[in-house]
């Protein structure tokens, strides 16, 4: 039973060994007028510490009487990691020579943690509500070096050298030649072991911080974090170990370039936590960020679209500016800005309406393996397969299942990516589940024996849709047949005669059929919205709402329907519960309704 959080989660960073004392005051009450009632702040090792092993908490526990007198609650982060852009990222000259598996970081940080532990163990609960265990955690290679262990961590994967040597076609006399490989120049049993060997490292230093905290008398929730766009974590296994797990998004502003990121990391946010938290919400920004100028339309759109993926919480980093971090919605003085503040006192009034709904209702999920996620990020560029573009364009939400581990059935499953795990997905068929493939089969279902050319388009298909795209085209199917079949093509003149040849042409370019207590559905034709939409209807599955307008998402929460427009101000079409609803939405905002 997971250790949740007692308070309304919503909040910001207020850094005070940025700011100056005089000011903290002022930065409090600002935020409070705010409508914020969580803060958080880092208490860095490399501040508190005035010689190795001795510690000065004077300013921390100034700022802490300001917090208690003003009645908020705190989320602790004494690291012993911070980054914050803070020198060595926070650690003590001491403690920077040593990564953190070695055993000599590891003596110097506990001596840390018990000591930040024994000045703010009397507060925890009353005004500290949690502790987090270091911050974004990663291995740092690109300081201490790639190898950190690699042979002993092959050791336990593999009985024997010559076992390693079948798996990864090579040669070595023993595993200390082995060297981790962490670019994805070529993808195989090599890179897949690398990438798991990075996220085992991460995996490891989170269970001992957290260990550590625990150790020393913790008895709050603990949490843990990790940024999107880092490749060093395996987030599954991180929210295994504590609390309370969050990611850190910093969009770019209004999410010009990257909306359906945003999106997608909360729904993956949610597949592995049921208290979906973002423990760094992008707020002002650091001078090396670029696009990162926040609008007040833009903190609107990303609050509303948190909500509406299900967020219960967050953290505005930072909510006060400092030295080097700018544009936040108070300045270093304690002075609100009267552009952004508005903004932020709206997305605080809709986090209160939405507090206590349940997570958004969904139709169907979509696999999703963490192997392949990492590769990914390396790669620089999201997963490719083209069904997350199709049903961010629909804008409607689903859920992610991961095909690595065993999973909660939904009733509909969409398959994506690349998916190494099949006896997986036959159990949740055999089981009950309908299974749909899109041009992308699994171990078990027979490969088309051809395809139809590569111009093909115009094709209609039983299953109740056109596509324009080439489709599989199979002799004989193992289950009723799903048949495409070319229309009639508007050309010129001139081709006219030809085409009258291909049309009526039919390609057998799928089947559906029972397995168990379940379906599977081979749809050899290329993802879209309107195969989709027929796949739903076919299996008499209903989308709790549907946006009829391109470019606007939509989400139920309950009682609740949340809008969202990321774009310019429109009159939006939306289908719920098969009825025609027509809504104002302003640019780069929403709305939600009850």
């Amino acid at each position: 039973m997971k250790n949740r959080p007692h308070v309304s989660m919503i909040g910001g960073e207020i850094h005070y060994g940025r700011l100056q004392p005089r000011y903290w005051g002022p930065v409090l009450d600002a935020a409070r007028q705010l409508g914020v009632e969580v803060l958080a702040t880092y208490i860095i090792w490399d501040l508190h510490e005035t010689s190795e092993g001795t510690y000065d908490f004077s300013s921390w526990r100034a700022f802490l009487a300001e917090v208690e007198k003003r009645g908020f609650k705190l989320i602790a982060r004494p690291g012993p990691y911070v980054y914050s852009e803070w020198r060595n990222l926070g650690i003590p000259d001491h403690a920077v020579p040593y990564h953190k598996h070695h055993p000599e970081f590891r003596r110097k940080a506990a001596h840390w943690i018990a000591a930040v532990m024994a000045e703010i163990r009397p507060y925890l609960g009353q005004p500290i509500v949690c502790v987090q265990a270091d911050n974004e955690i990663d291995p740092l290679p690109h300081f201490y070096g790639e190898d950190m262990g690699f042979a002993d961590w092959l050791k336990r994967h593999y009985p024997s050298v010559e076992a390693l040597n079948r798996a990864w076609d090579s040669s070595y006399a023993s595993f200390a030649e082995a060297i981790p490989t962490l670019t994805p120049f070529i993808e195989d049993q090599r890179l897949k072991d690398s990438c798991q060997y990075r996220y085992d490292l991460a995996t490891d230093y989170a269970r001992w911080a957290v260990a550590e905290y625990r150790k020393n008398g913790c008895t709050v929730p603990i949490l843990l974090n990790t940024w999107p766009g880092v490749d060093a974590q395996h987030w599954r296994d991180l929210a295994d170990l504590c609390d309370l797990y969050g990611i850190d998004p910093y969009p770019s502003n209004e999410c010009r370039e990257d909306y359906r990121y945003f999106k997608d990391r909360i729904r993956l946010l949610r597949s592995v936590t049921d208290f979906p938290y973002l423990a760094e919400f992008g707020s002002g920004i650091w001078h090396g960020m670029p696009n990162r100028e926040y609008s007040p339309d833009h903190y609107r759109l990303t609050a509303l679209t948190a909500l509406a993926g299900g967020v219960r919480g967050w953290n505005w980093y930072m909510l006060a500016d400092r030295d080097n971090w700018y544009r936040s919605p108070i300045n270093e003085r304690g002075v609100a800005r009267p552009e952004l503040a508005p903004a932020f006192t709206q997305a605080v009034n809709w986090f209160r309406q939405l507090e206590d709904t349940p997570p958004p209702e969904t139709s169907f999920a979509v696999t999703w393996s963490w192997h392949y996620h990492q590769i990914a990020q390396l790669r620089k560029k999201d997963p490719d397969d083209p069904l997350f573009a199709v049903l961010h364009d629909m804008g409607i939400e689903y859920d992610y299942v991961d095909v690595d581990r065993d999973f909660t059935p939904p009733k509909l499953l969409l398959a994506a990516g690349r998916l190494d795990q099949p006896e997986r997905l036959w159990h949740y068929v055999q089981n009950g589940g309908n299974l749909v493939l899109f041009q992308q089969l699994i171990e078990g279902c027979p490969r088309p024996d051809g395809t139809s050319h590569p111009g093909a388009s115009h094709l209609e298909v039983s299953l109740g849709f056109v596509t324009r795209q080439p489709v599989f085209n199979y002799r004989e199917v193992p289950g009723a047949a799903i048949v495409a079949r070319q229309l009639p093509v508007i050309t010129d003149e001139d081709q006219r005669r030809h085409w009258e040849l291909a049309t009526g042409r039919t390609y057998l370019t799928g089947y559906w059929a029972t397995r168990g207590k379940g379906k599977i559905i081979v749809l050899g034709c290329a993802p879209s919205r309107d195969a989709i939409l027929a796949v739903l209807r076919f299996l008499d599955i209903n989308l709790p709402v549907l946006p009829l307008t391109p470019g606007v998402h939509a989400a139920r929460r309950g009682k609740k329907l949340i809008v969202v427009n990321p774009g310019e101000a429109k009159t939006a079409k939306l289908q719920i519960d098969g009825q025609i609803t027509y809504v104002d939405l302003p640019r780069c905002s929403g709305i939600i309704l009850g």
